[in-house]
């Protein structure tokens, strides 16, 4: 059995500070990030989601103040990514991390992202198997192009790999894997990582303060015309991630339902509920975490 890998998770509510704690520690331990926030995995969504100032280099590497950080602004807004897609991702990145001699850590809000990762969730869909891998097998090329049409709607793959039978049974059993996997949960934690969980420091009371500034500054930086561009780009309202707190809420401002005061009001209570269920998903005795209480501000 291999020794198990060092991994840090940076976790907690929203506006908690969890990304500037996490930096924090990447500049110290020569780490990376991996992205365990549910919304900031989509593309176009940048304000409502607070990625923060996102740099992307010539070979498709992101970055965030210098940091590398993986799984985070690469999915089409109207796509679904499930859970054990996550998993087996955040696991490959916390692999190909450490194999270069650094830190390996997670930083995000997404409770469930993050302890199907620590409590190694298990995929019970048996649905990439022998006898599923035959049938596609048996398909001609033509039909199994029609199959990845269907499933995909339009070509994602160059000419050379749209022609391959090979390619196109991998690129249909990945979908499949995506939109069917289920997960067995875990109530031990895994033996793969050492993990240290750091927990940033907070007053409920001052949290909300925070909450409510942050909302603010995200209509002045153009909540409301980052929706109106996605819908530009030609991506439904009812969009996977335009169902997330705060363009849910721009949407019907543009529908006339609500005025602007309303809208901002409705998205700072929107982000409050969700805080304050992050914080029972994380300090719950049940969930077993031992977390690290930091101040990420003097670290």
């Amino acid at each position: 059995m291999a020794n198990p890998i060092k991994i840090i998770v940076v976790a907690g509510p929203t506006s908690s500070g969890k990304t500037g704690f996490a930096l924090k520690l990447a500049n110290k331990l020569n780490g990376e990030l991996i992205n365990a926030d549910s919304r900031q995995i989509y593309k176009y969504l940048d304000i409502g989601t607070n990625k923060g100032k996102l740099v992307t280099n010539k070979f498709g590497k992101k970055f965030l103040e210098g940091v590398p950080i993986h799984l985070i602004d690469f999915l089409e807004p109207d796509k679904r990514y499930n859970l054990f897609t996550f998993k087996r991702e955040a696991e490959e990145k916390i692999l190909e991390i450490s194999k270069k001699g650094k830190t390996p850590i997670i930083v995000g809000g997404t409770g469930l992202y993050i302890d199907s990762v620590v409590k190694d969730y298990h995929d019970n869909s048996g649905l990439n198997n022998k006898e599923t891998r035959l049938k596609l097998e048996a398909f001609s090329k033509e039909n199994l192009q029609k199959e990845y049409l269907k499933l995909y709607k339009k070509n994602y793959l160059n000419n050379s790999d749209f022609n391959n039978k090979r390619r196109l049974i991998r690129q249909i059993e990945k979908y499949n894997l995506r939109s069917n996997s289920v997960l067995e949960k875990s109530d031990l934690f895994s033996t793969k990582y050492i993990i240290d969980f750091y927990y940033p420091v907070f007053e409920l009371s001052e949290l909300k303060k925070k909450i409510a500034i942050r909302v603010e500054e995200m209509f002045k930086e153009g909540l409301i015309e980052e929706t109106q561009n996605v819908l530009k780009l030609g991506y439904a309202k009812n969009s996977i991630a335009l169902q997330g707190i705060g363009y849910k809420e721009v949407l019907e401002y543009l529908d006339n339902k609500a005025t602007l005061p309303e809208t901002i009001k409705k998205v700072k209570t929107a982000h409050i509920k969700y805080a304050k269920r992050q914080i029972t998903w994380f300090e719950g005795a049940g969930r077993n975490y031992k977390l690290k209480k930091a101040l990420y501000q003097t670290f």
